[in-house]
C-alpha cells in the first residue's frame, strides 16, 4: 500500500551500515521502502537488493525498486519506480503492461515531478501512483525543479490513485505535505542521517504525522 511514510534508501559507503539503519527503520514501523543505490555496480546493487527484499518480506513491508526492472523480478520486489529518463511517456501503457507481466499486485509508480500534463498520461495509462517533487529544496537533488503544494492538492482532487510527495521532506515540514492532501512522503536525508540508535525515533516522528 502507497501510504505514510515512504522511505527511500540513503547513499552510504557502507552496505552493512545501510542494512543495519533500515532493519531499525522496519522493526520501528516502516512498512514502505525504495531502492535507489545509483553508485553501486550491477553486481553490488543485485545482492544488496536481495538481501534488502528479504528483510522487508520478512517485516510485512512493501519494497519497491528504483528505475531497475530487472532487478526488481531478480530480487522478488513488489514494485517498481520510474522517473523520466526511465521511460518514455508515449510507450508508458506498454512498459507498464509489460512491467506487471500479469501481475495485478505489481506496483509501478511514475515520477511526474512539476508536470500535471504528465501526471494525466500516467494515470490514464495505469499508473499506481504519482509522485511529485521536489516539493522543497533537497541535497539529494540539489537541482530538482520544484513542485508547489498547490500541485498536490490539484492532484488530489484530479486522480484517485495515490500521490506521493518527494524532495526535501524533513520532520519539521511533513505536516505541510500532508495537510496539502499526499497519501505518502517520501524521506531519504532527514530519516536515515543519523545514527543507527536514532532511526527509530526518526520513524516515529515522521509517523506520529503520517498515521493521522
Amino acid at each position: 500500500m502507497i501510504q505514510g511514510l515512504y522511505a527511500v534508501t540513503p547513499d552510504v559507503d557502507s552496505s552493512e551500515l545501510l542494512l543495519a539503519k533500515l532493519e531499525k527503520a522496519f522493526r520501528a514501523g516502516v512498512g514502505l521502502l525504495q531502492y535507489r543505490r545509483k553508485r553501486l555496480s550491477p553486481v553490488e546493487q543485485l545482492i544488496e537488493a536481495g538481501q534488502i527484499s528479504a528483510m522487508a518480506h520478512q517485516f510485512g513491508a512493501t519494497f519497491i525498486v528504483n528505475d531497475n526492472l530487472a532487478l526488481a523480478n531478480a530480487v522478488g520486489a513488489n514494485g517498481l519506480h520510474w522517473g523520466r529518463e526511465d521511460v518514455d511517456i508515449d510507450r508508458l501503457e506498454v512498459a507498464i503492461s509489460d512491467a506487471k507481466n500479469g501481475r495485478d499486485d505489481f506496483i509501478v509508480g511514475i515520477s511526474c515531478y512539476s508536470d500535471f500534463a504528465r501526471a494525466v498520461v500516467a494515470n490514464t495509462k495505469h499508473a499506481d501512483y504519482l509522485a511529485f517533487g521536489s516539493i522543497f529544496a533537497s541535497n539529494t537533488k540539489p537541482d530538482a525543479e520544484f513542485a508547489s503544494l498547490d500541485l498536490i492538492r490539484r492532484a488530489k482532487t484530479a486522480f484517485a490513485i495515490p500521490v506521493v510527495a518527494i524532495g526535501g521532506i524533513t520532520r519539521d515540514n511533513v505536516a505541510d505535505v500532508i495537510d496539502a492532501g499526499a497519501d505518502a512522503a517520501a524521506v531519504i536525508t532527514d530519516l536515515f542521517d543519523c545514527p543507527i540508535d536514532g532511526i527509530a525515533k526518526r520513524v516515529a516522528h515522521f509517523q506520529s504525522f503520517l498515521s493521522k
